[in-house]
């Protein structure tokens, strides 16, 4: 491989993006390499500050070239926003498919062959994904741990699964999720002023922790920060301020008018809304983009409905709780109309309503502003999406509303305080009438980024703190804690909430997630029909508790939120009653409960009858039902698909795509007038040619994708749940193939031997941990956990129950299997087999796995034995630190290995030395070392599951 050095980044850069980089840039990667990375980024918006992903790909690059330890593997790009425009995604997204597709010889090739991991043959060696709630994870979200990533997330997601208690992740995946956020990783934290609780509870957790320093989180913060220390804090130069481009966006212009409004408490929630409606219609007479950008989600709703009778011009409600599938056809319609850097000439007249959430990461560009008042660095944002790249040729004009009586609410005491501050710098405000009009130009108050700047850094000392929000208490975090966050199966009683490590005390407030599905009114059938097909992350809007308790008891108030990460939201205390939800954690764990039983971070399902979603989001006034998405997301999955062939899936294509509809309705009318429970014929087939590809850039929207993917199969499963009235076809592996579950764990579409698939786990895991540098000793001990974790599958009650519940095959076999061959879309069919084989239902094989590595490594020396049997325990998710406790009316008590005999006891699913073990070994590496080294068997483990399946 030729070498590549610093200087080779701006001809890197120009070659994926097409344009070379800004100098402050280029100096962070030098500053980067020679020194590591600042504490602080602090760079005008506008400005490509999304950039340092590029800079965090090259410089591991480089560090894989010189042999350098401690490069981080996965780059955290971290927001406190729902965003409704994910740009660093896209951005991250345009790095990966240069790396992937770059020309032999060419700088992005090099930089390709440098980040590509040995035995990685994957088309790309970067992922690029989103991390959001939904138990539809698994392995998806990083297949590798030892491959490069790009992770774009809030601080709820990021941070929950940082402390080992993943926001809508099963129990038992949460330990590899922590491991690899908290190891080998790179943490960028975007507008940081709003996530001070966080990086200190990161900090002040790997200060705690014997994790080796090598492999902790880097923490790096991006926020305008005047009274930061200069030493630690890397920002704009002269050069920048000189350059061509740079220059015109920091001086685009743009000016500010400020307008009071006079209301009261009264009347607030009507006058508000018309009149920010009032100023929007005034600066349309003269700018075809127009935005309003307000503080809560029911303000935005108020305001989209007075602007959206406006016949001559378009108007689009983007906020942040939105369902992601949904986003993505608003933005398919609306961004092409609203991003930088589009061709202002032919601009269509529109509105554009949104919240905070436009605040962060989208590259929007509006050629005028109407904005509630706010905090400072908000009203900074929010002017960034103002004449964005500078090539507006009038003066672009901005509006700031303040209610006189409106209360300080989402931004506490720093939204008067900005209001004050502005009137000092802009002049006494205009009165508002639904006759006032604006003067004349040059009138108002010049926003450009460098005027802002100048203002800023002109403070007195301690002024800016007034102007931001509220800094939050951060409690006492210690190793108590982390020995509490750690044990993940079984989680104590005494379990400590992480909100206020991620928030603050005063700004936590509880998260759950909703999911709409068309369930019938006998809700016995509700966990059987959700469990048919998988709940996933581009279906489901993460809500304040207190919105939905509200929302679902009948009571006002369910929107009255922002779509900051955190709020303080007041608890809601519920009466008995009110409508039912599905409380769902797994397949073998969902309950119906009422609005008083739904806790912090639930995920929960709900029939699509009540309500409270529509295109543009959450919607709790709304009666008129909500669309089931469940078959059109998923298309975001990897692996094979399984959709229900049935009204939803009709119902669906009629909203999101009706051109196509009629012949999916057909398709679907003949699938359920003529089947059966056996590979049938894909009548899709020649609707495949038809189907439009998206252009280069564009993501392909999902009925396009899904539809793709059932026309690219020549023949499907198809499976009738006469249970629940429910046709499904699935296609390769199913949903229900799970890494938790003995089911998911131990079937697949063809037989698959024990000894082979432990080999290959084996040599799999050990390539991950060579790769990642860990030292011989814990290669060698994760070889021997990967060779022997499957070892309970010899219980011959497992081998029956693998065989169908066919005794006799089992006896014939001349091996033991790992997997079974059985249709994995037929749950039903495995229930049975277990039940023929009188394997007990809660039993778990690691229990025996574990027992057997006991006796194996009698013969063994020279390896940590607690390791290799902790590891071996724990490769489903459990054991951290106990097993479960599992009645055996008929233990086995002897197992044949290779011809040798190994006493064991079935009976004894408990092992009480394991807490001990735990804890030492969580001294011995550190918590999040010990979950890095699970991380590694479990996800080769799950590699060469899915490998197995690609193969049939």
């Amino acid at each position: 491989m030729s070498a590549f050095t610093v200087t080779d980044f701006p001809a890197f850069y120009k070659q994926v993006h097409g344009y070379e980089p800004f100098p402050w840039q280029f100096e962070l990667l030098k500053r980067v390499v020679e020194e590591g990375w600042p504490e602080l980024i602090d760079v005008p918006t506008g400005l490509g500050k999304t950039s340092v992903i590029d800079v965090a790909l090259f410089a591991a690059a480089l560090g894989r070239v010189q042999a350098r330890v401690g490069v981080p593997r996965r780059v955290f790009f971290v927001v406190d926003r729902r965003l409704i425009v994910d740009e660093a995604y896209r951005h991250a997204d345009s790095i990966a498919e240069a790396l992937r597709t770059s020309e032999r010889g060419s700088l992005a090739a090099k930089v390709a062959t440098a980040l590509r991991m040995e035995g990685d043959t994957a088309g790309t060696p970067v992922e690029v994904t989103r991390m959001r709630g939904g138990v539809n994870w698994s392995w998806r979200w990083v297949e590798r741990p030892d491959r490069h990533a790009i992770v774009v997330g809030t601080v709820d997601q990021v941070g929950s699964r940082f402390l080992f208690r993943g926001y809508g992740v099963g129990e038992h995946l949460r330990p590899i999720d922590a491991a690899l956020v908290g190891t080998d990783s790179l943490i960028v934290v975007d507008e940081a002023h709003l996530s001070e609780a966080f990086l200190a509870s990161v900090r002040e957790a790997t200060t705690c922790d014997e994790t080796p320093a090598p492999i902790r989180p880097t923490m790096v913060s991006m926020s305008a920060s005047p009274e930061a220390d200069t030493a630690h804090v890397h920002g704009i130069t002269e050069a920048d301020e000189n350059h061509r481009e740079a220059s015109k966006r920091l001086k685009a212009s743009k000016r500010l008018h400020l307008v009071e409004v006079p209301t009261t408490k009264a009347n607030t929630a009507k006058v508000m809304p018309e009149a920010l409606a009032h100023w929007a219609r005034e600066l349309h007479r003269e700018h075809p983009v127009v935005g309003v950008v307000v503080n809560t989600v029911a303000r935005a709703r108020a305001v989209f409905e007075l602007l959206r009778t406006d016949r001559e011009s378009r108007c689009v409600l983007l906020t942040g709780k939105i369902r992601p599938l949904d986003r993505d056809y608003l933005l398919s319609n609306h961004y092409e109309r609203i991003r930088a850097g589009r061709d202002r000439a032919s601009a269509e007249p529109m509105f554009v309503v949104t919240t905070q959430t436009i605040e962060v990461g989208a590259n929007i560009d509006l050629d005028a502003l109407v904005t509630e008042s706010s905090s400072l660095p908000a009203l900074i944002q929010r002017l960034g999406r103002l004449n964005r790249l500078g090539d507006q040729k009038t003066v672009a004009s901005a509006i700031v509303l303040h209610g006189s009586a409106d209360s300080d609410g989402v931004y506490d005491t720093a939204r008067p305080a900005t209001w004050a501050w502005l009137c000092e710098q802009g002049g006494t405000p205009l009165s508002h009438s639904q006759k006032a009009r604006l003067p004349a130009e040059p009138a108002g108050m010049d926003v450009f980024p460098s005027a802002l700047r100048a203002l800023v850094r002109a403070m007195p000392p301690g002024q800016w703190a007034t102007l931001r929000e509220p800094r939050s208490y951060v409690p006492f975090l210690g190793r108590a804690h982390l020995d509490v966050w750690a044990r993940t199966s079984p989680i104590p009683l005494n379990d400590i909430p992480v909100a206020p490590y991620l928030h603050g005390i005063e700004r936590e407030t509880a998260q759950v997630t909703v999911v709409w599905r068309d369930l019938p009114d006998n809700t016995d059938l509700w966990p059987d029909l959700v469990g048919l097909v998988p709940l996933t992350s581009a279906e489901s809007i993460e809500l304040p508790l207190p919105a939905v308790k509200r929302w679902l008891s009948g009571e006002p108030g369910g929107d009255d939120i922002s779509d900051l990460e955190a709020e303080h939201l007041p608890d809601v205390p519920v009466l008995p009653g009110g409508r039912s939800v599905l409380r769902y954690r797994s397949r073998d764990s969902a309950e119906v409960v009422g609005p008083a039983k739904i806790r912090a971070s639930d995920l929960i399902v709900v029939p699509t009858s009540y309500g409270g979603c529509d295109e543009y989001g959450w919607h709790p006034d709304s009666r008129e039902p909500a669309i089931d998405i469940a078959d059109l997301a998923q298309s975001g999955l990897r692996g094979g698909m399984t959709i229900r062939v049935g009204p939803s899936l009709v119902r669906a294509m009629e909203t999101y795509a009706p051109d196509l509809a009629p012949e999916v309705t057909a398709w679907v009318e003949r699938l359920r007038t003529d089947h059966q429970d056996a590979p049938a014929p894909n009548p899709m087939l020649s609707l495949r040619s038809t189907l439009s590809k998206p252009q280069p850039g564009q993501d392909e929207l999902p009925h396009l994708t899904m539809l793709r993917r059932l026309t690219s199969r020549p023949q499907g499963r198809l499976i009738d749940h006469i249970d629940t009235g429910t046709l499904l076809l699935s296609f390769g592996t199913t949903a229900f193939r799970e890494d938790t579950t003995a089911a998911g764990s131990s079937i697949s579409s063809a037989k698959l031997s024990l000894t082979v698939h432990q080999q290959e786990v084996a040599e799999k895991a050990e390539e991950f941990a060579r790769n990642l540098g860990m030292e011989p000793e814990v290669i060698q001990a994760v070889g021997l956990a990967a060779l022997w974790h499957d070892e309970g599958k010899r219980d011959p009650r497992f081998q029956v129950m693998l065989h169908g519940g066919d005794r006799w095959a089992a006896a014939a076999s001349d091996e033991p299997l790992a997997k079974s061959g059985m249709n994995p879309g037929d749950r039903a069919a495995f229930r049975q087999a277990r039940q023929r084989a009188s394997y007990p239902g809660p039993m778990r094989h690691e229990v025996l796995s574990a027992q057997i590595a006991t006796a194996l490594l009698a013969d063994v020396r020279d390896v940590d034995h607690d390791l290799v049997l902790h590891l071996v325990a724990s490769h489903h998710g459990r054991s951290r630190p106990l097993f479960p406790s599992v009645v055996d009316p008929a233990p086995t008590t002897k197992i044949e290995r290779d011809g040798r005999p190994i006493e064991v006891d079935t009976s004894r699913s408990v092992d009480w030395t394991s807490p001990g073990r735990f804890e030492r070994l969580n001294q011995r590496y550190g918590r999040w070392g010990l979950a890095r080294m699970e991380a590694v068997v479990r996800l080769a483990d799950i590699w060469c599951s899915a490998l197995s399946e690609e193969r049939t």
